[in-house]
């Protein structure tokens, strides 16, 4: 028993069950399959769910320090200094997950155009830079797709 489950926990718990009481006793082929990609989804929201926030707030907060110090060196960069003002003036720094999303929806923006004035401007350490941005989300997207898993195949 948990006592104070997380989301997190609470979905690993029913993978749990579903992998060693329901999965068993499937015989169907084509239903085997479907209740492994059920657990192999409910795996990845598992993860997710534990760490969604905090990934979009280390994004976030990572793209507007980049954006900033990109500002600051390339002032003819007024696509970018705009995206970072339209950030900066609708960012709500709410815990809510719509809310967040709204806020990081706004710094993918910034990052895009982060992106653009980067590789416009030749300079090697400003690519190396917005290249860090994009390493970090995809970490983030590879911790929660995961590896790839063939249901059905195992």
């Amino acid at each position: 028993m948990i006592s104070r489950p997380t989301t997190q926990q609470l979905i690993e718990a029913i993978c749990i069950e579903l992998d060693d009481k329901v999965a068993p006793a499937v015989t169907d082929p084509t239903v085997q399959v479907q209740l492994e990609m059920a657990i192999a989804v409910l795996k990845n929201v598992a993860v997710r769910s534990g760490n969604e926030l905090a990934w979009m707030q280390e994004e976030r907060d990572a793209i507007e320090q980049t954006a900033r110090e990109l500002v600051d060196a390339m002032p003819d960069a007024a696509p970018l200094r705009e995206a970072l003002q339209a950030y900066e003036d609708g960012l709500t720094n709410s815990l809510r997950v719509a809310d967040a999303q709204q806020d990081y929806a706004r710094a993918s923006e910034v990052l895009s155009c982060a992106i653009e004035a980067a590789y416009g401007s030749g300079d090697p350490q400003h690519v190396a830079a917005v290249m860090e941005l994009m390493d970090q989300r995809h970490a983030n997207q590879q911790a929660v797709t995961g590896q790839f898993i063939a249901a059905g195949r195992t």
